[in-house]
């Protein structure tokens, strides 16, 4: 049930004439729960059940937390058993191998087997055959992110429905944005009874999402695949199809990321935003504290900060920025140009790391000034200095080269720069 198809519309529009004014305020949220499970059953009836046996999974164990915790925290020596952490890293082994198997097994069995052929070993395994569930990456850093905030003592105690519903909550299924359990929680105990601004507003963002999409980005896709075919293209045309690349993926990304904010707005729910104008930042950290900003927010809370984030030498940092965007190149797709990209990014991090570092010692002024928000609302940055605009040109660039890795496998990437570069 793609965003952009009438279907979603209907879909849409009866789920929220029956939420606001066909049942009682008490069973919303069950009304709710039953539209986002029927979502997802359209699109593959199978994978329904192991989402529903996931969340009883997670839910189950999450519970064991809740009650061994405390004991720990106050310093009783428990068995394993009992040992709030043994529940944690059960849930996040269990999230994590169910990822794998469907998303990554594919991609480990052809890399065993191009590696037997490196070495001339006649062993080929079948590449398995498999759809991944809708949103599945998705789901498993929401009961990740569930489990740590469990663990920690971020999130309170609340029934099996209400878990259910955060996790399947289904304007957010498709592309996100990643959702928070405390806010999304607190916003379903307190739901009142229908305002006008939740029409507005929800519409306003969807038809906002659908200009980016279908007048935007579709429209870029033509000359963005360029990039597939480099052997026929001129040197021109690859130029151009970085940028209609970039065009397309921010306009594509964050359209159907306005959609999901604007139909979540409807049933009277806010989740987070997704993008702050990253291609006016002026270098690749703050690109990627604007951009995806619920991934980013994950990766850094989840990811980066347990490595131990930047507490030690700058090459520490360095090593846990590479570390943390490879794995997020890694969650994007189930391919080595992926992990390459996010590699590629981190490699960008870090070096902005050392520069800041390595300019703080020699001048206490940095060149550029920082790049300062007009409010601290979202919002464009203000542009005080043409270092600056240097920096943001730089940043861009750099990110729309990094595009070429992410739509390309990596020899044909390869091809593509070269033929830019050298025009053959």
């Amino acid at each position: 049930m793609i965003f952009n198809t009438w279907v979603y519309a209907a879909f849409s529009l009866l789920t929220l004439l029956i939420y606001w004014f066909a049942v009682p305020s008490r069973y919303r949220a069950h009304v709710l729960l039953f539209a986002s499970y029927l979502f997802f059953t359209y699109h593959f009836p199978w994978h329904t059940l192991l989402i529903l046996v996931m969340t009883v999974v997670v839910y189950t164990l999450s519970l064991k937390i809740f009650e061994y915790k405390p004991r720990a925290d106050q310093g009783e020596k428990l068995p394993w058993h009992q040992n709030p952490k043994f529940y944690l890293t059960a849930i996040i082994l269990f999230s994590v191998a169910i990822l794998a198997y469907y998303k990554y097994l594919k991609m480990a069995v052809s890399t065993l087997n191009e590696i037997f052929a490196l070495i001339d070993y006649e062993k080929a395994f079948a590449l398995p055959e498999m759809v991944v569930p809708l949103g599945l990456s998705f789901f498993v850093f929401e009961f990740i992110h569930y489990a740590v905030d469990v663990y920690h003592g971020h999130a309170k105690k609340t029934g099996p429905f209400q878990f259910a519903l955060f996790i399947m909550y289904f304007p957010t299924l498709v592309s996100g944005p990643i959702k928070r359990y405390t806010p999304f929680n607190d916003q379903t105990v307190e739901m009142g009874t229908f305002r006008k601004e939740y029409l507005y507003e929800g519409l306003y963002r969807i038809l906002i999402g659908l200009f980016k999409k279908v007048v935007i980005a579709d429209q870029m896709t033509p000359y963005a695949n360029y990039m597939l075919t480099p052997a026929t293209a001129t040197t021109w045309d690859l130029w151009i199809a970085m940028y209609a690349y970039a065009i397309k993926i921010f306009f594509d990304f964050s359209g159907y990321s306005d959609i999901a904010i604007g139909s979540a707005r409807l049933f009277g729910y806010r989740v987070p935003e997704n993008f702050n104008y990253p291609y006016l930042q002026r270098n690749v950290a703050e690109f990627w504290n604007n951009w995806h900003m619920s991934l980013s927010s994950w990766i850094r809370d989840y990811v980066y900060i347990p490595l131990g984030g930047n507490r030690g030498s700058v090459a520490f940092a360095a090593r846990n920025s590479l570390i943390a965007m490879s794995v997020s190149g890694l969650w994007h797709g189930a391919a080595w140009h992926f992990v390459f990209w996010g590699f590629y990014h981190g490699m960008g991090i870090a070096i902005v790391r050392f520069y800041t570092v390595w300019k703080k010692k020699r001048n206490p002024e940095p060149f550029p000034k920082p790049v300062t928000k007009k409010s601290d609302k979202m919002g464009p940055p203000r542009i005080e200095s043409l270092g600056q605009v240097f920096a943001i040109l730089l940043t861009f660039h750099f990110v729309a080269f990094g595009w070429i890795f992410f739509y390309c496998d990596f020899s044909t990437a390869i091809h593509v720069i070269y033929k830019m570069f050298m025009g053959a």
